[in-house]
């Protein structure tokens, strides 16, 4: 393998595959792992995976051959700082027991990273054309895409819609038995369908868009799909899910693609949903959950008011529960007991709208207050901007619906729930502030003298 080292203000060495234009090269050589059909991996993060997550880190470790195997091409493509997030990467990597030359930089990049002094690292946008950079992936086991904005790693790696020579590469290691992962951007395009832009709010009210102005539209307005790439055969990806709550959006792209794609998996930050395809199963590891919305059986209102469907189904996988696609059914952790007929709350209106809810997050407001708790089987929460338009979002229980519930990390509550019926119905609202009347006013500055005698 060929490595050529660059230094700047940064003291850590990063390794970067050559293109024509990199020089200084060693060789080092490397036997090329053993072919195993039909047992690649995935690897797919939500987004801000903190260095301490082990779980996440070692399984990635695993699946790529263990810690003396291992041999990790990063792919930056998506990142505004290619360098300085792979050696975030790079340094996250040796906490967990590899070396920094097990993980090697691939040059295929479009932005310039302010970190770097000698080197431009937006003139790496063909580097995925590159068949010598392709050829060299056979001596890894692994490949990494940062996170950033994932229309970059598309028309990085697939160009006008062609799959690049990396790309073919990619393919390869994955289908010989080495594993994909990528974290934010990088699980987003792991999807066929991609969703790559808009909110929940924007999705609902405005629907699709053909038009994107850069990152500022991945946090706001109307729904963008795109061409992924592909390596998720099952459903459309979503990620940041529980911090930015994009399950509106979700709910959207998958009712759009609903003859193909009925299923989408939306991956809270800090987790991460593995997939491997030996078994055609997916795992959720990590801090968060994932949510699973299935519009097989949803139905779209034709209402003149606004976005109004009924009856998706609506799950949360977390603590290593586990989605089979052959059977297409949701497994719990086996150390979880069913919450179903053993309900801890009995609460008959559990306030679901707002910070001030005790349970302000979609998984902590579906397995406490709906199916762990037998003083109701309906929880209702709003979507709105003050007046006008907005909707009320309907969780259900009934009989397709299931929970569970265990500690799993000393006292960290880790609940699952299966199969919950959502509608989404357009709502009109009015808001009208209370405010206090002269008649009304028991502040101390409407006191008046008592005029009876002392």
């Amino acid at each position: 393998m060929k490595h050529t080292f660059f230094s700047n203000s940064v003291s850590l060495p990063v390794s970067v595959l050559s293109l024509s234009l990199l020089i200084g090269c060693t060789e080092v050589v490397i036997p090329e792992p053993t072919p195993q059909a039909d047992k690649g991996a995935l690897v797919l993060v939500g987004g801000a995976l903190a260095g301490s997550n082990a779980e996440v880190y070692q399984r990635f470790i695993e699946l790529a051959g263990g810690e003396l195997q291992a041999r990790i091409a990063v792919i930056p493509a998506a990142s505004g700082q290619p360098v300085k997030y792979f050696r975030q990467f790079q340094q996250d990597m040796q906490r967990y027991g590899l070396d920094e030359d097990q993980m090697t930089l691939f040059p295929v990049a479009v932005n310039d990273d302010k970190s770097t002094k000698d080197v431009d690292e937006s003139q790496w946008r063909r580097g995925a054309t590159d068949p010598k950079l392709a050829e060299q992936l056979s001596q890894f086991t692994a490949v990494w895409f940062l996170g950033g904005d994932q229309l970059n790693i598309t028309a990085t790696l697939a160009p006008e819609g062609q799959n690049s020579v990396l790309l073919d590469a990619i393919w390869a290691l994955y289908q010989r038995g080495g594993v994909v992962g990528g974290t934010s951007a990088g699980a987003a395009m792991m999807s066929e369908v991609m969703i790559a832009a808009g909110d929940s709010w924007g999705a609902l009210t405005e629907g699709t868009t053909d038009t994107y102005n850069g990152m500022q539209d991945q946090e706001n307005g109307p729904l963008l799909l795109a061409k992924g790439l592909g390596f998720f055969p099952h459903a459309i990806v979503d990620q940041h899910f529980d911090r930015k709550a994009r399950f509106g959006r979700l709910i959207v792209a998958t009712e759009l693609n609903k003859a193909t794609f009925p299923l989408g998996f939306g991956i809270d930050e800090n987790t991460a949903l593995v997939y491997t395809a030996f078994n055609n199963s997916a795992e959720v590891i990590g801090a968060g959950a994932v949510t699973a919305i299935d519009v097989t059986h949803a139905r779209r209102v034709d209402n003149p008011h606004g976005y109004h469907i009924e009856n998706v189904r609506v799950s949360v996988m977390q603590g290593n529960d586990h989605y089979h696609f052959d059977t297409e059914q949701f497994v719990a952790n086996p150390l979880k007991s069913a919450t179903v007929g053993h309900e801890y709350l009995d609460l008959a209106k559990p306030v679901a709208s707002g910070v001030f809810s005790r349970n302000s997050r979609l998984k902590d407001l579906l397995t406490f207050d709906l199916v762990d708790n037998k003083g109701t089987n309906e929880v209702i929460s709003y979507l709105h901007q003050g007046e006008g338009r907005g909707f009320t979002l309907r969780f259900s229980q009934d009989e397709y619906t299931t929970g569970y519930w265990q500690y799993l990390d000393g006292l960290l509550d880790s609940g699952s729930a299966f199969g919950v019926k959502l509608d989404i119905v357009p709502t009109s609202f009015s808001i009208t502030p209370l405010t206090p009347t002269a008649t009304a006013d028991t502040s101390t500055d409407s006191i008046v003298d008592d005029p009876r005698p002392q």
